[in-house]
């Protein structure tokens, strides 16, 4: 809370000064409570934030009292972007709540405003790494110790793809080595449930490139991603997957006994599945590469295998905006 308390009382009285006109916006209580004014002052010594209501009066609500990301949300745009001090400290402050991307945002824009105080957005950017590092690594403990290993997989993805430099990064690679194809396995042993021996000898051919997909899909997430290992993995891994369709198309779902049409569209849709999460791995590591087109080509290729997908969507989304910020995203 000190360290919230340093920089929300500069902040506060920035953005009292900056902006003594503008319209009030709704600030969110923890208890769910809305409330509808402009931050105007704070008080160091009480840990209270001032508010000037709708009406015109001031209320006083404490840290303790608020939910920060809220004050966050509603103050960020009121920022200045070329007021370093500004940018440095609301940075700072999405950084304290666990927005990390758009603490990233505010510090490349901090550096923007002022290129010769480099060094102090480098020391943020670096204590923004080790808390990102910190905050993915008990996320994914936390599903671990609950037995969700997909949430884990998540969270130790992001680690390898964002911040595979920090030591939860070098974990994460190490955990995914357990839990990867583990989870590839059951959500297979989902779709071919109650098989009969002709129906997964049916499938074989196709389970054999998918197997083959998943081991060079994990051997791209746990590769150094300094050099090229990561992109001819996840490559290899693509055209693993285009052999697993075609040994689908040759699959007959109308011989009596055999591989059922359901059973058919639910493991061509775990192939396409595969297919899309590789393209979205290769689109991150072009992003993180500043390599925004081919990143683009990526997140396309992957809508164009399945045009619902709400990651490749995301992803898409994601990437345009990072090419026109130039920032990577979490």
């Amino acid at each position: 809370m000190r360290t919230l308390a340093r920089i929300l009382a500069p902040l506060a009285a920035a953005l009292a000064l900056a902006f003594p006109a503008v319209a009030a916006e709704y600030v969110k209580l923890k208890d769910g409570t809305l409330v509808k004014g402009d931050a105007v002052a704070y008080d160091e010594a009480t840990e209270t934030l001032t508010f000037r209501m709708e009406d015109g009066s001031s209320r006083g609500f404490k840290l303790s009292e608020l939910d920060l990301r809220s004050v966050y949300l509603v103050n960020r745009s009121r920022v200045p972007k070329d007021d370093f001090d500004k940018q440095l400290r609301i940075g700072k402050l999405a950084c304290e709540v666990e927005l990390f991307a758009h603490a990233v945002r505010h510090f490349d824009q901090a550096r923007a405003a002022d290129p010769a105080r480099g060094a102090e957005v480098d020391a943020a950017v670096t204590a923004l790494k080790r808390q990102a590092a910190t905050y993915g690594m008990q996320k994914a403990k936390d599903a671990v110790s609950r037995g969700d290993l997909r949430e884990a997989e998540k969270w130790l993805v992001k680690l390898t793809e964002k911040l595979p430099d920090e030591p939860e990064g070098v974990q994460a690679q190490q955990m995914l080595e357990e839990y990867y194809a583990r989870n590839r396995r059951e959500r297979e042993a989902e779709v071919l449930a109650r098989a009969s021996a002709q129906q997964q000898k049916d499938l074989e051919k196709a389970k054999g490139h998918f197997d083959r997909m998943v081991e060079k899909t994990q051997k791209g997430l746990t590769a150094n991603r300094s050099g090229n290992a990561s992109v001819s993995a996840w490559e290899g891994a693509l055209k693993d997957g285009e052999r697993a369709l075609k040994a689908l198309d040759g699959v007959d779902t109308s011989v009596q006994g055999g591989v059922t049409p359901d059973q058919m569209a639910g493991y061509r849709k775990m192939v396409i599945d595969q297919m899309v999460e590789v393209h979205l791995h290769l689109a991150s590591l072009w992003t993180v590469r500043s390599s925004y087109n081919q990143a683009l080509s990526e997140a396309n290729k992957a809508l164009a295998l399945d045009p619902k997908s709400e990651h490749a969507l995301a992803a898409r989304a994601r990437i345009e905006r990072a090419a026109a910020e130039r920032r990577w995203g979490w």
